[in-house]
């Protein structure tokens, strides 16, 4: 059986022209099951049961290898039996060393996870196990720049300076942080130009995000990244760029499909919180009916944003608050411990399989109130019929 996937290989692959794989489309157009067969978010994590049973041995070998490389390096550096400093040239000493084995510990994964990448992800084109492995790089990879990063940090000098309210420990985490997401975010834009793997454009918005909220809190405070506007910007940021990969693939037939996709998986809990923490003060505070009935609408407006662009990863992705929005409403309108529980679970279950069994009908419906041409066609496809 052939989905959008199989069309776009052949189609890269050189097996088929684009005019033959539009026609190609046409006719699985007219099968049986058109839901499935050209779906814009039919994305195939798995050709097979194999695919999981790679991707298992894969985190375990990974997970050993780098238990394996942190425990050669503390023998090799002697940090196996631990003393107390005497001096304060035996605490810098200390320091150096343990922050030398923070360094060279992930880079046997790193080097690992990419020659395993090359292969499974480079040749093979086996999403799950490649995904594991891009996060194992990406993860190896801001440990390790971390670990470079305090460097430029003196323990002892710290230490005297925070007595004095010279330095806060705040200052020394932004540093820090700072190194490894911009190590993660250049790992992940490396695995993206060498692969064109969709899934490390998530990990790369992930890491510039958590740069912008390190930057928001050295400069204003912990307390303005969970307030909302923090969120809400970089969340729109991202959802801005996952529209441009659509608007260069209205038909939803390229990669660049795949690519939008993860970065809506990325953009929409990011506004979601936002606005939450707007209209909350905290993106995890409890709300009030007031607070909750607010939420639910600018919640229902974002399904419909997700029904227009023709994203399912959109409303996914923001299940959780609106679960957490119908509870509290379900609650004040007599609910109240099983009850509230029951009427939410069947609210939500029941709008998820409707929407889902009706949703090319639904979006028929909402697109004949947007114009379908120029600009808004490209970022709202139309339905076929």
């Amino acid at each position: 059986m052939f989905d959008k996937t199989d069309i776009r290989a052949a189609v890269e692959a050189g097996a088929i022209s684009d005019e033959g794989a539009k026609r190609f489309e046409a006719f699985l157009k007219a099968r049986n099951d058109p839901e499935r067969m050209l779906d814009p978010e039919n994305l195939r994590f798995l050709s097979n049961f194999n695919d999981v049973f790679l991707t298992i041995g894969i985190v375990v070998l990974m997970t050993g290898l780098g238990f394996l490389s942190a425990i050669s390096v503390i023998n090799v550096l002697g940090l196996g039996a631990l003393s107390e400093p005497q001096s304060i040239a035996e605490g810098r000493a200390l320091a150096d060393s343990i922050r030398l084995a923070i360094v060279l510990a992930p880079i046997p994964v790193v080097v690992g996870a990419w020659l395993l990448a090359e292969y499974f992800c480079g040749k093979r084109r086996l999403l799950l196990p490649s995904m594991a492995l891009s996060i194992a790089v990406v993860w190896a990879s801001a440990i390790m720049a971390a670990g470079l990063a305090s460097f430029f940090i003196d323990p002892v000098d710290t230490a005297i300076r925070a007595e004095s309210g010279n330095v806060s420990p705040w200052d020394i985490i932004t540093s820090i942080s700072y190194a490894g997401f911009a190590a993660a975010a250049l790992a992940a834009g490396a695995i993206f130009l060498r692969f064109r793997l969709p899934f490390s454009l998530f990990l790369l918005a992930g890491a510039v995000a958590g740069l912008f909220y390190t930057a928001v809190a050295q400069f204003s405070g912990i307390g303005q990244v969970g307030s909302g506007l923090a969120m809400l910007v970089i969340g729109l940021a991202t959802l801005a760029a996952a529209i441009g990969f659509d608007m260069k693939d209205p038909t939803r037939s390229t990669r660049s499909s795949d690519h939008a996709f993860w970065l809506h998986m990325a953009a929409a809990p990011q506004i979601i919180f936002g606005v939450r923490g707007l209209l909350l003060g905290s993106g995890f505070a409890p709300a009030s009916l007031a607070e909750a009935s607010m939420m639910l609408f600018v919640l229902l407006a974002f399904a419909l944003l997700s029904l227009a662009l023709n994203r399912r990863a959109l409303i996914v992705s923001g299940l959780v608050t609106f679960a957490a929005t119908l509870w509290v409403l379900v609650n004040e309108f007599g609910g109240g411990g099983v009850n509230t529980l029951m009427l939410t679970a069947l609210i939500i279950g029941g709008a998820i399989v409707l929407l889902g069994g009706g949703w090319r009908t639904a979006r028929r419906g909402l697109l004949k109130v947007i114009p379908q041409e120029g600009t808004l066609g490209r970022i709202f496809p139309p339905e076929p019929a």
